[in-house]
């Protein structure tokens, strides 16, 4: 049973860097870890959390700049098709795969990625559950994804080493004018952060929250995602917050603006969880979901809700877009960026893993397009 599951999870990776035997072992040996990594790391980052205790020191008590950026080595296996027995397979739901990225580093702050935004159509950021943060961009050739260039890192603004684990568990990232905004689990705060280029630069300061959101997010079942509400949906402006702990099988989310927070649900599918969350330009909200049993395995979907049903309160409908499993060659997928794509309102999807730091999980950046007609 354990040898017929590691063949499901292994992806079709195409060598991208030329170097000959050598590179093929190694990612061999990547994959290997891969094969192995979502039925013990993912309960193992469950279990995780549950353990943060303690009490929040003062925003005004951390260090504001942050530590330059330093260089790091990433090494990038471009992925042709996704799982053992998905060769050639383009579409997943309503969603058409592009191409991907099999990522690893010898840095030790590389992973863990929970949270993912486009600064713009090349550059991007992605939050880790340790508090640091990768600087990257997108290398292409004939228009295919294969590796990233211009890698370097840096702790969060304000995130010291001195503070526990628990309290640097950065999960959501969102991205508004000259500004970037995170929100943190174990410790339920948003964080808000100077963004110049394609760095965070400077803390600025939280978003003030309510005690509802106090109450319903706890230890490892806290603020999972954040996403930045479009011009021309409703609640332009503001920012969706969702819990990653259900109540009464219903996700909860909170719209924060200018005036009063407002609350709304919506149904949970199974026993998924929220990992993230992004806007279309059009304004449907697109929710990233995952889980793992025994008897199920890992399970990663995305819902829709159209911006028609977008609102305040419960909401009823959602429209499944993509649901895959082991075979289908997915990690603990828990980053989701949506950017605009081409001129028939067609979106780019992508999806990044945390591998947990753990040497049997990957690290994976996945991009789909979601025609805009559908």
């Amino acid at each position: 049973m354990r040898m017929r599951l590691r063949n499901l999870m292994r992806p079709r990776v195409a060598c991208g860097d030329g170097k000959g035997m050598q590179s093929i072992q190694n990612g061999l040996l990547r994959r290997s870890r891969l094969r192995l990594s979502v039925c013990f790391s993912v309960l193992a980052g469950i279990a995780f959390g549950f353990a943060a205790q303690g009490n929040a020191a003062s925003v005004d008590a951390l260090p504001k700049a942050a530590p330059s950026s330093v260089a790091i080595d990433v090494s990038s296996e471009f992925i042709e098709y996704l799982g053992r027995f998905s060769s050639g397979r383009k579409m997943y739901g309503q969603l058409e795969w592009l191409g991907g990225l099999l990522l690893s580093s010898d840095e030790p702050t590389f992973g863990g990625f929970s949270g993912l935004a486009f600064v713009d159509p090349d550059h991007f950021l992605a939050i880790s559950d340790r508090g640091s943060v990768l600087s990257a961009r997108l290398v292409r050739e004939g228009g295919r994804l294969t590796a990233l260039a211009d890698t370097s890192m840096r702790p969060l603004p304000g995130i010291g080493l001195e503070l526990p684990r628990w309290r640097r568990d950065a999960e959501g990232l969102a991205l508004k004018d000259d500004e970037a905004f995170v929100s943190f689990e174990g410790e339920t705060r948003v964080m808000r952060y100077r963004l110049k280029g394609n760095e965070l630069t400077r803390l600025e300061g939280p978003l003030p929250l309510s005690q509802e959101i106090d109450a319903a997010n706890q230890a490892n079942r806290g603020l999972e995602a954040i996403a930045t509400i479009p011009d021309g949906a409703p609640y332009a402006g503001g920012f969706v917050i969702l819990s990653e702990k259900p109540r009464n099988g219903r996700i909860l989310g909170w719209i924060i603006g200018s005036g009063p927070i407002k609350t709304f649900s919506l149904p949970q599918s199974g026993e998924l969880l929220a990992a993230d969350a992004d806007f279309t330009a059009q304004g449907d909200l697109i929710i990233l979901e995952r889980n793992f049993s025994i008897l199920s395995g890992l399970v990663v979907q995305m819902r829709r809700v159209r911006a028609e049903d977008f609102r305040a309160g419960s909401i009823a409908h959602t429209d499944l877009l993509f649901r895959a499993n082991l075979g289908d060659g997915m990690d603990n997928m828990e980053a989701l960026d949506i950017q605009p794509m081409g001129d028939e309102g067609d979106s780019l999807v992508s999806l990044m893993s945390d591998d947990n730091f753990s040497f049997i999980q990957s690290t994976l950046l996945l991009q789909f397009r979601l025609p805009g007609k559908q």
